[in-house]
This record gives C-alpha cells, structure tokens and sequence, in this order.
C-alpha cells in the first residue's frame, strides 16, 4: 500500500510540473504598425514586450484599417490595434515612451465614458481656438499635439479659474504668467486672453524643452514646475516613467491624462463624442482703438455678444480698455477690416449692497469691492471703524455709460 501511495504521489506531482509548464507558457505574438509621414514611414513591430521601429521607403508604406469602433457608456475601455497605432505616432511626434495600457485605459474610460458629456463639451470649445494656437505653436516649432493640453488644464474655458488661483485656458498661475509677459491689473487678466496666453504657453513649453529635451518631463514640469521634476532625476537621462512615483500625485496622472485625451480627439466618433465643425473660427488680434464695452463693439462689428466674450475673457468688467489687445473672431479668411465709430463717455455711479457678517471689516469690503474706506464710511454715514453683523452698507461702484 506505501508503495502504491507514493507511485500515485510521484504522478501527482509530474502532472502538476506538466500542466504548470503548459499554462506558463507564453504565445509567441508579433504586431505590427505602419504609420506614414510626408518625408518617411514608420514601422513598428510589436513582440511580446519588446519594440522595434524601422523606416521604409515611402512606396511601401501601407495604411492602417479605420473602421470606428464606438464604445457604450457600460463597456470597459481597451486599447485596440487602432489605438495602439495612434500611440505609437505620438511616440514618434513627441518622443514619448508608450506607457503601461492600463494607466491609459483608466483615463480613457474617465474621459470617453463616464465623462463624455464634459469631454463633448471640452472639445467642442477647443474648435473655437484651435486654428489660433496651431498657427502660433507653428511659430514656435511646437508638436501641434501639444493643443490639446488644455482639455486637462481647464476643458478650454477661458473663464476657469483653479483652487490654485491658475487662471485661464493654460491655467497660469500669477507669478508664471508675469514672467511670461502677461499684464495683470485692475483692467485686465491676460492669464484669460486667448491670444497672449497661448503665447506665454509657447514660449514656456519651449523654455521647458530647453531644460529636458524630453515633451514626457516637458509635460510633467508643465504641472509642477520645473523644479519639481529636476529634484526628483537621478541622472540627466531620466524619462518621465523612470521617476513617475516621485512626483506629486497630480502630476503622476498628468501625462497619462494627456495622451487620453489625444487618443480621444483623433477618433471622438468611437467614443460617441460628437465634435461640431461650425463653430471653428479665426482671430485678428490687434490692440482696442477706443474703450468700449464688448457689448458696443459687437453690436458696431454685428458679431455675437457671447462669442466676442469667449476670446476676450482677459478684460474686467467686459469693457475692453484702449491700447490692450483685442481680439475679434471670423469665419472666412477674408479678414473683416475693424472699425470702430469713436464714443463719448460718462461716469454715473450705481450701488449694490452688502451685508455685514462676522468677521467683516471695512479693510476686508474696501478689498473686495474695490472702493476706499473713507467712500464706504461716506456714502453710509459711519463714524469711526466699528461695523457690526447684519448691517446694509451701500457699496458705489463706477460703471462706465457710453453713448454715441
């Protein structure tokens, strides 16, 4: 009986080393991508982990299949060969390494299905400045991939502003956006202009290319600072992949993101995102030849109030100031000549009221409001400094009133 016990012991354990071989054993698989540029063709080819690229001449180079594939909103999102294709053009765009498929694909089912409705609506308005900023990145010599940065940054409203204080499209942070020649004042806030601001984003993302000749730490610095990355490199060869956990949370998901987004933008219709090509626009940028206010300029340009808002979101109060920039949208090439009848003006004064909760102090509603003390103890007849929880005070605000 031992004896009996161990031969089946022995079988045991030979089918069990059989079978684990077997199942460990891996598929030789080999993919290949054709992706074809004006000068050259690429040819990657995918083998289990490793990747090669080589170059073809151009009368071989093949396209690759694209037929849409569209994802509902209760399927899981995977990387296709189509997908895979985009990345590894954006590989040789930017210079990026592919990352892992299942960072991508967390992002991709965050942007492309659970948030398709914000996505839409994200990449709709990116059509309104698109032409614009590919001309100026053009300019710079930038990847015009890099235009899709602020679908992360801000979803392209001009008007979003971060807990940060980061304002505009390109999400500048004061200090940034001083530095790269944007005007803050009581009149305007370039961070929100368009035009300049897209340009303060050019000049940084190529001073930032400067520093790391790489667009993956590029993108990284972008999120957190150029200091931020170069504390965390080892060496001067380092990639974004290599010091990823190093970095601030966010910026750990930023390059991701990213390339999520562009994924999304080359082929919306797979994720049902339904992109309108009408409200794609040019802009002539030139500096206000009067002070204005945006509602009289669109009425004597016969543009749309809101549209005119959207590219001169810079200018406090939607009065854009003499000698600043404006920049007036159109949809043909055919530039519409700007000619503005000059207005005379006056000052009235309005009011608006404010009531006094704890912790409120004159200092504190002069700030906010803009206005003097001595104004606010004027118009309201206050002796001394002391207010007190639950008053009214009357708050007179300049609004200028124009007539032809």
């Amino acid at each position: 009986m031992k004896k009996i016990g161990r031969y089946y012991l022995f079988a045991g354990i030979m089918l069990a080393i059989l079978f684990s071989s077997c199942s460990t054993k891996k598929v030789n698989t080999e993919k290949t991508y054709i992706i074809p540029k004006k000068d050259k063709t690429y040819v990657i080819i995918k083998k289990e982990d490793q990747t090669r690229v080589k170059v073809i001449k151009n009368s071989e180079k093949n396209s690759l299949p694209k037929e849409p594939v569209v994802i509902k909103s209760d399927e899981t999102v995977h990387i296709d060969k189509e997908d895979e294709g985009i990345l590894y053009e954006e590989f040789i765009n930017l210079g990026l390494r592919v990352p892992k498929y299942s960072d991508l694909e967390d992002y991709l089912y965050f942007y492309g299905v659970k948030n398709r409705a914000w996505t839409e609506a994200a990449l709709n308005r990116a059509n309104f400045y698109m032409p614009m900023i590919k001309s100026i990145f053009k300019q710079y010599g930038l990847p015009e991939e890099l235009a899709y940065l602020p679908v992360v940054e801000s979803g392209y409203d001009p008007f979003a502003t971060s807990y940060s204080g980061a304002a505009g499209i390109w999400q500048f942070v004061r200090t940034t956006g001083r530095r790269f020649g944007l005007r803050i004042n009581r009149y305007v806030d370039e961070r929100r202009d368009p035009y300049k601001s897209t340009i303060a984003a050019a000049k940084y993302l190529k001073h930032l290319y400067g520093i790391f000749k790489r667009w993956d730490l590029v993108l990284a610095a972008y999120n957190c600072g150029e200091g931020c990355v170069l504390s965390r490199m080892d060496n001067p060869f380092a990639n974004f992949w290599d010091i990823k956990y190093d970095l601030p949370d966010q910026t750990q998901k930023y390059v991701p993101k990213f390339l999520a987004v562009v994924l999304i933008a080359k082929h919306p219709e797979k994720y049902g995102i339904r992109i309108r090509r009408t409200n794609i626009y040019y802009v002539k940028t030139q500096r206000a030849p009067i002070t204005a206010s945006l509602s009289y300029i669109a009425r004597n340009l016969r543009i749309d109030y809101r549209l005119l808002k959207k590219y001169n979101a810079h200018f406090r109060r939607n009065v854009a100031i003499r000698g600043y920039n404006l920049n007036i949208p159109y949809k043909t090439l055919a530039q519409k000549k700007l000619f503005l009848k000059r207005v005379s003006y006056i000052k009235r004064k309005r009011y608006r009221y404010h009531k006094v909760k704890k912790g409120d102090t004159l200092y504190r509603i002069s700030r906010k409001y803009g206005i003097s003390i001595e104004k606010i103890k004027k118009i309201n007849k206050i002796r001394g400094s002391l207010i007190k929880p639950g008053m009214v005070l009357k708050i007179p605000l300049k609004e200028v009133s124009y007539r032809r």
